[in-house]
């Protein structure tokens, strides 16, 4: 990696370019920045913003999005974004480093249409990503309420317990990921975007998203535009394949987080059967679509992932690592020393900038004590609602 990427400046397009949707209809300036308190979330004073309640207009120049702009464009450091700067001061390529590379011709327009109070002179999204609710057939035990639906069938067991205040039943209010008004005014207000990335919940259940794709292909601009997919492989539907050939580029981030029974029981609903004969299905189309398998890396399987990259390599797809960061106590860091070392030193198929980032994700430093012991008291609670046991499916845990 060339040390000229590492600017240590703290500019990042993103915020002046870029819609990042969350499930519930709240947005931030991207899908990393920090969610805590909701410090990173679009706001009208203390209230969040909700997409389909407020305009697309008021959500981008709402004050803490300029406030954010404006610290970047003076080299100030947002807090918000503290997830990159924490990468790059450890010589760890970031997204806001991919993003200034991807959209390099963008940003001088990007300054230039910017205010000096951080407000946006015209919006015209150049990048989109559309978390399509939290409607999914999975409950993978990394995921939460707010990206799945059916973690509302789990959430009680964590009553009075201290996990009560992050697992709760979360209803949406309103369902804007299935309003045809909602897109028409995204179509509006994007009229020389370039990329689209769709993601859930599980994007294939929510027919009504193709209501903007086919938008995109009846006036001709989906073959200037690039479309990206996060989709978990438990359906892969014709029709949506069909129209995913009409875009310029396609890439689809498969979602599976280990191998065999692992992932059964981390993407708690899945079944590795009929995972593998979809992944074989989508995988005839690799000459057109750019296939990646996107592993979302906790401490659940990071004891794996060295067997995780060399069982997908041999299907010539790219593997991308996803880390775990919130909840904390899921983070790889929780693990003991002498596990952290041996699954170092055990590795043979990761590439050297890949085992460089998982070294910096298990030695990073964490102010929180004791988040191991919090993570085997959420999973006992869990694996007793779900009748079943991590250490029958994932066998370090055995002596963990």
């Amino acid at each position: 990696m060339s040390k000229e990427l590492f600017d240590g400046k703290s500019f990042c397009v993103l915020p002046f370019i870029h819609l990042a949707t969350h499930p519930i209809g709240t947005v931030t300036p991207c899908c990393i920045t920090d969610m805590e308190n909701d410090m990173s979330t679009s706001k009208k004073g203390e209230f969040n913003l909700f997409l389909n309640k407020d305009g697309l207009e008021d959500i981008a120049n709402s004050n803490n999005f300029k406030k954010v702009r404006k610290k970047m464009l003076n080299n100030e450091f947002p807090s918000e974004c503290k997830t990159c700067y924490f990468y790059e001061k450890n010589e760890i390529y970031s997204k806001r480093m991919e993003s200034n590379l991807k959209f390099k011709h963008l940003i001088d327009g990007a300054k230039e249409n910017t205010n000096e109070d951080g407000s946006l002179k015209t919006l015209d999204y150049r990048y989109i990503e559309l978390r399509l609710g939290t409607v999914c057939n999975l409950k993978c035990v990394s995921c939460n309420p707010f990206s799945s639906n059916r973690w509302n069938e789990d959430v009680k067991v964590f009553k009075g317990t201290e996990f009560e205040k992050n697992y709760f039943k979360c209803d949406i209010r309103t369902e804007w990921y299935r309003d045809e008004k909602f897109y028409d005014e995204l179509y509006e207000k994007a009229t020389n975007l370039e990329e689209v990335w769709i993601n859930g919940g599980e994007p294939t259940l929510i027919k009504e998203h193709g209501y903007f794709l086919k938008k995109l292909i009846d006036n001709d601009r989906s073959k200037n535009i690039d479309l990206h997919y996060s989709i978990n492989l438990t359906s892969v539907p014709d029709d949506f394949i069909d129209m995913w050939k009409k875009f310029k580029h396609v890439r689809l981030h498969l979602s599976i987080d280990d191998l065999g029974e692992r992932n059964d029981y981390i993407r708690y609903g899945s079944k590795w059967n009929q995972i593998l004969e979809n992944f074989e299905k989508i995988i005839q189309y690799k000459d057109i679509f750019r296939i990646e398998v996107c592993q979302t890396v906790s401490c659940m399987n990071v004891y794996n992932i060295d067997n995780f990259k060399k069982f997908f390599s041999e299907y010539g797809v790219i593997i991308a690592h996803n880390y775990v960061h919130h909840p904390t106590f899921q983070h790889v860091s929780i693990l003991p020393n002498d596990l952290k070392q041996e699954i170092v030193s055990n590795l043979k198929f990761l590439r050297e900038d890949e085992k460089l980032r998982l070294v910096g994700e298990l030695y990073k430093e964490n102010s929180e004590t004791n988040l191991l012991d919090k993570f085997k008291s959420f999973i006992s609670i869990l694996d007793k609602k779900r009748n079943i046991e991590i250490s029958n499916y994932l066998n370090e845990w055995k002596t963990i």
